[in-house]
């Protein structure tokens, strides 16, 4: 998931005290695991190529609606600006630490040391997120993460104005596949994407509905398989990446330049920037609609990239209302305190959330699949939020300093036990 802001010692590298956490980083990673766990239910009870209906039950129908306009979206573009947040913070620690270690031995320093370390912790996020992505869920995000990390060490020397066009550009993307689909695509090739749609969702009810774990398996890297060889899985996942690197872009940029641990300059700008993401998050959905009622190339283009910004922005908006409300306070509410220990774990907790969902679903498990709606899918994942990941969190993290798969992580990367 996210990166963490410390790093353990490594030559002149040494592990953040407790007191130099950037606590609103946490609370921000916990209240996206909240939002990542809410939004991903559905594709953990149904197959991911169910066709949207609208539910048969009005309660059904109104949270669904609830959670597109609130959810879908807009966690991943939050967990992917802490990311890169969390990148922009590390590298420059490590850029530091290898500074005071040749200043002290006398030395030039390393010139490639920052980038080295990381891609040793990308390895290690890539080795996860492959294991998840083809054998257990096809939902993964965390290969996603790594591979964009990837690109991300290869940009960071860029400046300000190069990263926001791309920036832009991920932006302009969403609304330009969709204006230039129906040009681009063909019928034929339409068909053929339906016919197998329904082959996998068939499949899938079949594997992962009345199958055995096993089965479960096979089907999962099975569709894994198809969304990295067939044209239209690749698509797919060329969509959900320009996704995840807006925010992760995003989440560099303003890392690099200081932000959150340093407070905006004009504070009463501070209090107003929420209030002015919501504002365009509900401008850019009425846009969306109408766009939408008008139709034509045009029409799609501007409903989609609507659509785009209104995600951003609301997604902006959470985080500036959790960042606000954290350096409000001198120390961290107490009410704050179990997201911040989630957040404290995210790796660990991600993948909780997937043994969880999996158990309750699958056939191995409790069986649920295709047997709920959605009222019941964000009331389960608001439950074993708080009732589970919650508490565990706390629990651990009260015995020891991180997270069971966040330690092995950083002795991977670092090449020793974390102190």
């Amino acid at each position: 998931m996210s990166a963490d802001a410390d790093s353990p010692a490594d030559d002149a590298e040494a592990p953040l005290a407790a007191s130099e956490r950037i606590a609103a980083l946490d609370v921000l990673r916990g209240f996206a695991l909240l939002g990542v766990f809410i939004m991903n239910m559905p594709a953990f009870s149904h197959s991911l190529f169910t066709v949207p209906e609208i539910p048969p039950r009005l309660l059904d129908a109104i949270v669904a609606g609830l959670r597109e306009m609130l959810f879908a979206g807009k966690f991943n573009l939050l967990f992917g600006l802490v990311f890169g947040i969390g990148f922009a913070i590390q590298m420059a620690r490590l850029d530091a630490a290898e500074a005071a270690r040749a200043a002290r031995l006398g030395n030039a320093p390393r010139r490639h040391r920052a980038t080295q370390v990381y891609l040793r912790r990308l390895a290690f996020l890539f080795v996860i997120g492959l294991v998840h992505a083809m054998l257990i869920w096809s939902g993964d995000v965390l290969l996603v993460y790594a591979l964009v990390g990837f690109a991300l060490l290869a940009l960071r020397r860029l400046d300000d104005r190069a990263l926001c066009v791309l920036i832009a550009a991920c932006l302009v993307f969403p609304a330009l596949t969709e204006a230039l689909r129906v040009a681009m695509v063909s019928r034929g090739f339409e068909t053929v994407a339906t016919f197998q749609y329904q082959q996998f969702e068939a499949s899938n009810d079949l594997a992962y509905g009345r199958g055995s774990f096993l089965d479960a398996v096979r089907e999962t890297a099975r569709v894994f398989n198809w969304s990295w060889r067939s044209p239209f899985g690749l698509f797919m996942y060329a969509s959900f990446f320009v996704q995840m690197a807006t925010g992760i872009l995003v989440g560099f940029v303003v890392g690099r330049r200081g932000w959150p641990k340093r407070p905006l300059a004009d504070a009463a700008a501070e209090r107003r920037a929420p209030r002015t993401a919501l504002l365009v998050a509900i401008g850019c959905g009425l846009i969306e609609v109408a766009a939408f009622a008008w139709g034509g190339e045009a029409g799609l283009f501007a409903s989609a990239f609507a659509r785009t910004i209104g995600r951003a922005s609301l997604a902006a908006c959470y985080a500036l209302v959790v960042v606000r409300i954290v350096r409000d306070q001198r120390e961290l509410p107490r009410w704050l305190r179990p997201l911040s220990d989630a957040g404290r774990m995210p790796l660990s907790n991600y993948l909780l959330q997937t043994a969880m969902a999996t158990f309750v679903f699958y056939g191995w498990g409790l069986g649920l699949w295709n047997s709920v709606g959605a009222a019941a899918e964000v009331g389960l994942a608001v439950v074993l939020f708080v009732a589970v990941q919650l508490p565990l969190s706390h629990l651990w993290l009260k015995r020891f300093r991180y997270g069971p798969l966040e330690y092995l992580w950083r002795r991977f990367t670092y090449g020793s036990a974390p102190r």
